[in-house]
């Protein structure tokens, strides 16, 4: 009796927990069918991606190729802190992509730390993902990147929280889940 009151409660919650998307769980990469609220569309020659944002953020219509995402008041020139999307064809196997960013970032920092992070969880279910914290210490011009990689439909998408110290990501972080627990490929 007691597990079917706690099922019958859990039951009752789900509608709670799915209120700005629906995601068939069983979809394979890439074939989710999600629904999001006021979702801003990423339009690549590859593919087109939709995303939620959370509040307090808006989209930055002035970039291109790479999507910017800055906060209510902030412009690209003055934030201290951006998200932002990048999409390219996934040319190499996902680890070695992965391995090629982690090359690319010490070489252009040579006091590069790399530490693996907890990856958020997708609305795409079954897509390889990888979640890094890269922290830039230089004298000049330091930084630090929180980024998931996402490989999906042949592409792979770099989802960036970018700040120039640590303490504007802890700030920044639930704002960064959110922005990658509500992407979905629209289509490719």
């Amino acid at each position: 009796m007691r597990l079917t009151m706690m099922s019958m409660a859990a039951i009752a919650l789900l509608p709670n927990l799915a209120f700005s998307q629906t995601a068939k769980p069983s979809a394979p990469c890439g074939a989710a069918k999600v629904h999001l609220e006021h979702p801003v569309y990423l339009t690549t020659s590859a593919g087109i991606f939709a995303v939620e944002l959370p509040g307090g953020w808006h989209f930055d219509h002035a970039r291109n190729y790479t999507y910017f995402f800055l906060k209510d008041g902030d412009t690209y020139q003055s934030a201290r802190t951006l998200m932002y999307v990048h999409i390219e064809k996934l040319d190499v196997p996902f680890q070695k992509a992965v391995e090629n960013d982690m090359r690319e970032s010490r070489a252009s920092c040579p006091e590069m730390r790399i530490e693996d992070e907890l990856s958020p969880k997708l609305l795409e279910t079954g897509c390889e993902q990888k979640t890094q914290k890269f922290v830039c210490t230089q004298k000049q011009n330091p930084y630090v990147d929180l980024a998931t990689k996402i490989s999906i439909g042949g592409l792979l998408l770099n989802v960036v929280l970018s700040a120039d110290n640590e303490m504007e990501i802890a700030r920044y972080r639930a704002d960064y889940g959110v922005l990658v627990e509500h992407l979905a490929l629209v289509t490719h």
